[in-house]
């Protein structure tokens, strides 16, 4: 870039390993002979790249033209040594996935429990932890909802405008906060410096059950801005009675660079589903209905001033829910007076200083958060009544806020082949009181494709507001509950050479006031409970090989393996201790036919078995059935010709009839098939 042409150049045949390679690139242009595609050194999140930072993403590393380089970002897992996962844009672009759901349903350590197909809703959970116990991020903005994780994957992106997906698999609170208790996830729609001047594309889909979809992307750089922004909508008349849905994304991005004020980005981003929620949350109520918005908008700035990177970020996220019982009112109760309405704030800042030094990397921060909610069922009661702004039916009656102040401090030091990380933080919440968390790592480098690894993290996470105060004819709330309290120890294994990666992890967590909606055997309600104690000890491989010059492109297996222990029994648990016992994952690209005139055929098959431990009780006999195990698979093939693509996907292609939530049964085979255009 022009603005680095008088800085000193430094250039290196390989990226070395050394702490005084991360050093000596610091606010400096840095040319690289020999570059690993699967550390990113190339992404341009206006962040710089440190020693630490790593993925289980596997790419052949390829011999290039010399490569200029200014800035890089920072790894979800920096400073953090876990298991991280990396999806980037070829693979998101390939894959039959419909929605980011699908997309990390194929991570081994990852359990998306979907309630419906496409995104309409599902909750995740990272190594046996709750839906609510994870931290999503997009580009680096925290949009997790306070109101119930069931929202949280309410992400308004279209797969076409993301560039990469970041999984951070184990805690990563002293870095990022209270709610990354068991991991998190960062979407990035940022473009790297390969990105081209001008792109852009359009999509139209097709499929079973009346299904549509017509989706846009685009983007404009120079060396100064960069402008970008897609929309996408989707519909369906729905795979079974009251499954029928209507989405539709847009987000708008620009940044801006100079060497004097440093680089911004704002971003802003509107999402509305509207979808039958065919017994979602009880199957006493086949006709529910939900209808969600979602705004969002945030401010990131950054600058490098000598060997310290300054940081400083602003957001907020508005999400507003109506929820129908009875959809329109049909064949509604006596006692059913009317729909509830949420309306969940979420406004936040934070700022950061890294500082590069002869002791190693510094990272201190701050951050400021506020959560409100109004409602007519989650709070306490309001003064006066306040009409919902987004739905003039609406009218709130209740209300709740608290306020989160966290400041916390890193300090990673690099001594030859091993790097130690130590870290704590400090929180105050206004409702939960004062926490300390913290922890450490440790990367030892056996030889240069060969690294062990070691961490020790204690994490928090507060109550949900439907946690603390939802009360419904099957559920009663707990506003006493307490926060949850954790500490996991993990030790790895990572090997990189050439084309092949692997990974191995174990891993085991000690929780302590674990939050679950739990039902006595003498009830017919569920209740919000702080279990004594939940316990996870568990275990992940994966394994990636990119061919070269072969009809194999790329093959990817991966095995997880989890175990919760319980210490209170005696009831029934809704969500804590139904879990993934067994996760296989099989990802395997190829070409089918490839040539300059006919263009290029591909094939992409994507296999799970899953075993899921516990059981559910059938709504229609009441009988205790145990969770099968399964195999899903989802193929596609893709032609593609200079910029002309044609895809077909068939989605669970051996029919297979299983459900992520007990009796709530997911689409059998299905047929879909778009054209996609890239300018």
């Amino acid at each position: 870039m022009n603005s680095n042409k008088h800085k000193p150049v430094i250039c290196f045949r390989r990226w070395s390993r050394k702490g005084y390679a991360v050093f000596a690139s610091l606010d400096k242009v840095v040319k690289i002979g020999v570059v690993t595609f699967g550390c990113t050194l190339v992404q341009q999140k206006y962040q710089p790249v440190f020693a630490q930072s790593d993925s289980t993403r596997i790419t052949r590393e390829v011999d290039l033209e010399e490569v200029e380089i200014s800035e890089s970002p920072i790894r979800l897992g920096s400073g953090l040594a876990n298991a991280i996962s990396v999806t980037d844009q070829k693979e998101i672009a390939a894959s039959p996935a419909r929605s980011i759901d699908d997309i990390l349903e194929q991570i081994a350590g990852l359990d998306v429990r979907q309630r419906g197909s496409d995104g309409v809703q599902a909750d995740l959970s990272i190594r046996g932890g709750s839906f609510d116990q994870v931290m999503i991020l997009l580009n680096g903005a925290n949009i997790t909802d306070p109101q119930t994780g069931h929202y949280s994957l309410d992400i308004p992106v279209d797969l076409q405008q993301i560039r990469r997906i970041e999984i951070l698999e184990g805690s990563g609170t002293r870095i990022w906060g209270p709610n990354a208790f068991s991991g998190a996830i960062n979407i990035i729609t940022t473009p790297d410096a390969s990105t081209p001047a001008k792109q852009g594309s359009l999509e139209l889909g097709t499929g079973c059950f009346g299904y549509q979809k017509e989706a846009a992307s685009g983007f404009l750089q120079n060396e100064s801005w960069q402008l970008g922004g897609s929309f996408s909508h989707k519909k369906s008349d729905g795979y079974t009675d009251n499954t029928d849905f209507n989405l539709f994304d847009c987000h708008i991005q620009v940044g801006f660079k100079s060497q004097s004020t440093g680089t911004f980005l704002f971003q802003s981003a509107y999402q509305q589903k509207a979808f039958g929620a065919n017994s979602f949350y009880s199957f006493s109520y086949p006709n529910q209905f939900e209808r969600t918005k979602t705004l969002f908008g945030s401010l990131n700035w950054e600058k490098n001033i000598g060997k310290t990177n300054l940081q400083a970020q602003i957001y907020e996220r508005q999400h507003h829910d109506r929820f129908e019982l009875f959809r329109n009112m049909e064949n509604a109760a006596p006692s059913y007076t009317g729909h509830n309405f949420h309306q969940t704030d979420v406004a936040g800042g934070n700022l950061k200083a890294l500082k590069l030094s002869h002791f190693g990397k510094t990272t201190v921060g701050m951050d400021i958060r506020n959560e409100h909610i109004f409602s007519n069922v989650l709070g306490l009661a309001l003064a006066k009544t306040k009409t919902d702004y987004l739905d003039k039916n609406g009218i709130f009656t209740k209300e709740k806020n608290r306020m989160n102040y966290r400041i916390f401090i890193d300090q990673t030091v690099y001594l030859g082949s091993c790097n130690l990380s130590a870290g704590i933080s400090g929180n105050k919440n206004s409702d939960f009181g004062n926490d300390f968390f913290g922890g450490m790592d440790a990367i030892y480098n056996i030889t240069s494709s060969f690294k062990v690894y070691f961490n020790l993290n204690k994490a928090v996470r507060f109550p949900t507001f439907t946690d603390l105060y939802y009360n419904s004819t099957t559920q009663i709330s707990n506003p006493n509950l307490k926060s949850e309290i954790s500490t996991t120890y993990e030790s790895g294994l990572k090997f990189h050479k050439r084309n092949v990666k692997a990974l191995l992890s174990i891993y085991y967590r000690e929780g302590k006031n674990v939050i679950d909606w739990v039902k006595m055997p003498d009830s017919i309600k569920w209740e919000s409970k702080n279990l004594t104690g939940v316990n996870a000890i568990g275990g992940e491989m994966t394994t990636e090989y990119h061919f070269q010059r072969s009809f194999m492109e790329n093959i990817r297996l991966s095995y997880a393996f989890l175990h919760l222990d319980k210490e209170a029994k005696g009831y029934d648990s809704k969500y804590a201790l139904d879990y993934l016992k067994h996760k296989i994952s099989l990802h395997l690209e190829h070409r089918v036919f490839e040539s300059r005139k006919t263009g290029k055929l591909n094939g992409l098959w994507n296999m799970s078995w899953q075993d899921r431990a516990g059981n559910y009780t059938d709504f229609l006999s009441q009988s205790v059935i145990d969770y099968q195990p399964c195999l899903i698979t989802d193929v596609r093939l893709q032609w593609n010709k200079k910029g002309f693509g044609i895809y077909t996907d068939i989605n669970n292609l051996f029919n297979a009839r299983y459900a992520d939530f007990g009796g709530l049964i997911l689409p059998g085979r299905s047929f879909h098939a778009g054209l996609r255009l890239t300018l």
